[in-house]
């Protein structure tokens, strides 16, 4: 057996995860957070919400990877915003999730800078999905 502790988890950020992937409305079985459609509890002692112990083994990789976007957008999307350039795929719809639940938490570093670069990155990702719709990036039949 292992001796490493997994690493720690923000219980801010996880619980703004657990919210975007719908966890206290569908297996969360505190009635208080499925009523106000918040994660609202949380394990002291590791910072891991209640509802994460209900998940299945799959449910649980897909929570740890999209924690791990969103942890990841949280704390490089201000300072090396050249991580989160991919433009089309899987990589760029998880840097969109990534992004939009690291928008949600208050505490991030540097926030104006954040801001600046999530909007930047927008304005490029509207440009390149403008050029690809009307063919001037090249690729035939993208429209559609």
């Amino acid at each position: 057996m292992s001796d490493t502790k997994p690493p720690a988890i923000d219980p801010l950020l996880a619980a703004r995860t657990a919210e975007a992937l719908a966890l206290p409305q569908l297996v969360c079985r505190r009635r208080a957070c499925r009523r106000k459609n918040r994660c609202l509890w949380c394990f002291r002692s590791t910072g891991e919400r209640c509802c994460m112990r209900n998940l299945t083994a799959e449910q649980r990789r897909i929570f740890d990877v999209v924690y791990h976007e969103a942890n990841a957008a949280w704390h490089f999307l201000g300072t090396d915003p050249h991580w989160f350039e991919t433009r089309e795929g899987e990589r760029r719809a998880g840097d969109d999730l990534g992004i939009a639940i690291a928008r949600t938490e208050p505490g991030r570093w540097r926030r104006e800078k954040w801001d600046a670069e999530r909007r930047a990155r927008e304005k490029r990702l509207a440009q390149f999905d403008r050029e690809r719709t009307s063919g001037k990036d090249g690729s035939e039949g993208a429209r559609g």
